[in-house]
């Protein structure tokens, strides 16, 4: 019994032998059509997606400093301010544009669907703080039909919007010439940041900790 497991053992030692040396010789022959074309492929998926990675990386940052740009040139445009802050509440991210420390306008971002699809239609809008529209800008409508819903972009349409308040309806301003969505998607915007104007004047204002400080100063003076 013993000599027939050493037997098949050896059988079985000999074949593996036989096939690793044959792997082997098979690599040492095919070394340049086979090994070769998996390193280059091998450094090709290693090389593009870093590549496209750090090309992103870069992108996203110039696509960011060229938003903010237009979008400070754009404020500038709608108020002649000192500074602009941009600032978040309750989640909504707004901008606060400032004379000598004194807030004058509060200027809201909006996006909505046109007639070029989902949020086709851009708008600024500065709010005064008595909540009427102070002034806006049609930031973009590239995707709406030429010389119909990218008319909304001229003053003509959206200067009408000038101190209006509350809830716009469709039949409180003049359409654009066959361009109802477009004009519905600018209404649209300008009506999100009085919305949103309204639910931040609506919020408790909380004063700095040095006012607190003081206040309770002074009643504890008094009493």
């Amino acid at each position: 019994m013993k000599g027939f497991f050493k037997k098949l053992w050896d059988n079985i030692s000999a074949f593996f032998r036989k096939v690793w040396q044959a792997v082997v010789t098979f690599f040492k022959n095919e070394k340049d059509s086979i090994v070769k074309p998996t390193v280059v492929l091998l450094c090709i998926c290693i090389i593009i997606p870093l590549a496209l990675a750090v090309t992103n990386k870069v992108t996203v940052k110039q696509i960011a400093k060229l938003e903010a740009k237009n979008s400070k040139t754009a404020m500038e445009q709608l108020v002649k301010a000192d500074t602009f802050t941009e600032k978040t509440a309750d989640d909504i991210t707004y901008t606060v544009a400032q004379n000598d420390g004194n807030d004058i306008a509060f200027i809201f971002k909006s996006s909505a669907k046109g007639y070029g699809g989902k949020n086709s239609v851009t708008v600024m809008t500065a709010i005064a703080p008595d909540g009427k529209v102070l002034n806006l800008k049609v930031l973009d409508v590239a995707n709406e039909t030429p010389g119909l819903g990218q008319n909304a972009a001229k003053p003509e349409f959206y200067s009408q919007f000038k101190g209006m308040s509350g809830k716009i309806k469709i039949t409180d301003i003049d359409t654009v010439t066959s361009a109802t969505i477009t004009s519905k998607a600018v209404l649209s915007c300008v009506n999100d940041a009085l919305a949103k104007y309204e639910k931040l004047s609506a919020l408790p204002i909380t004063l700095p900790e040095t006012e607190n400080n003081e206040t309770e100063v002074i009643a504890d003076e008094k009493q």
